[in-house]
């Protein structure tokens, strides 16, 4: 019955009151059974300590009873549990934190660059649309400028033949025929000839002024386009920049708090050490107080020298002989 009591639960102590309780009833003699009532007795006052419970033993009726006493503390001191417990409540796991860093990294810069692109997107559509506006106006004034000048040419010819007709009739009307009058045709020709040919040199120019603004706009439009995406990547640099700013600060951050983690573990591995060796000490004295208690025979002396003059040689009744006297029995 050498057991180290206060290494036990209160559940295993329980038990095992109840487990001396039954062999009290089947023990061979009166030693066995005080030394089962001693070790309830201990056992009773270990709970007491722990849950702040008062046991009492009704003579009688042999039973224990326990009053007052919270069951919040049955389950015994338990200083690695509460360290650990303490520890886990502070400690925040690095690998989790670095992991949310580079999460929050990655999120805020992928959330900026989709905002930037689509910015980008809307803005070459706009710029699309504005440019092919332009083109359409400018189409319409070309498709405009070049029916004006068909009708001048027609115009042109309408007023050549009247011309003739009408020259005709009045070179007659005056007698000139021959090569005077031929003359004076090729003149209202060579004048007819002129006129088209400045009329369609002008309509060459504005249909290529038109040409080229055309080109000029579309132009614009490709470099205001060129001049967004630069403006939309220098954003993203910009972006990058303050994304990597917050990432060099996270892990400053990173850095102090391992820093006093560090400090932390250092102190709460000396604690820890010194709690173990509070608790080693306190079980080794409660152990080696078992041990004497269970040493020390149930029996006195006069009960010992009784025993033995009456023949009775038990276990118990040879063993106190021994711590009596130093010496086992000899018959």
């Amino acid at each position: 019955m050498a057991t180290n009591l206060n290494s036990m639960t209160t559940e295993e102590l329980r038990a095992q009151a109840k487990q001396n309780s039954a062999d009290w009833h089947t023990a061979g003699s009166s030693a066995e059974k005080d030394a089962l009532h001693a070790q309830n007795v201990e056992i009773n006052r270990i709970i007491d300590s722990r849950t702040g419970s008062t046991s009492t033993y009704d003579a009688p009726s042999g039973k224990w009873s326990s009053s007052g006493g919270s069951t919040a503390q049955q389950a015994g001191p338990n200083p690695t549990r509460e360290l650990v417990a303490e520890y886990q409540n502070v400690y925040v796991p690095q690998s989790s934190f670095y992991e949310q860093a580079y999460n929050d990294l990655r999120a805020s810069y992928n959330a900026q660059q989709s905002a930037y692109q689509q910015m980008l997107e809307q803005q070459q559509a706009a710029q699309a649309a504005a440019v092919q506006q332009a083109v359409n106006t400018l189409e319409s004034q070309k498709s405009s400028t070049d029916a004006q000048y068909s009708d001048l040419f027609r115009q042109l010819y309408i007023n050549k033949m009247r011309n003739r007709k009408n020259l005709n009739q009045q070179l007659a009307a005056v007698g000139v025929t021959g090569g005077a009058a031929e003359s004076t045709r090729l003149g209202y020709d060579t004048a007819y000839e002129d006129a088209l040919r400045q009329g369609e040199q002008g309509r060459i120019s504005a249909i290529g002024s038109l040409d080229q603004a055309i080109a000029d706009a579309r132009l614009t439009g490709d470099i205001e386009s060129a001049n967004a995406a630069a403006d939309a990547a220098k954003e993203q640099m910009s972006a990058y920049a303050d994304a990597l700013k917050f990432l060099i600060n996270r892990q400053d951050s990173i850095d102090a708090r391992q820093e006093a983690y560090a400090r932390e573990d250092a102190q709460r591995a000396v604690a820890y050490a010194q709690q173990q060796a509070a608790l080693e000490r306190q079980n080794e004295l409660a152990r080696q107080e078992a041990e004497q208690a269970a040493a020390k025979p149930t029996l006195t002396v006069a009960q010992v020298n009784a025993a033995i003059k009456a023949g009775i040689l038990t276990d118990a009744v040879l063993a106190a002989y021994e711590y009596y006297y130093g010496e086992a029995y000899k018959q």
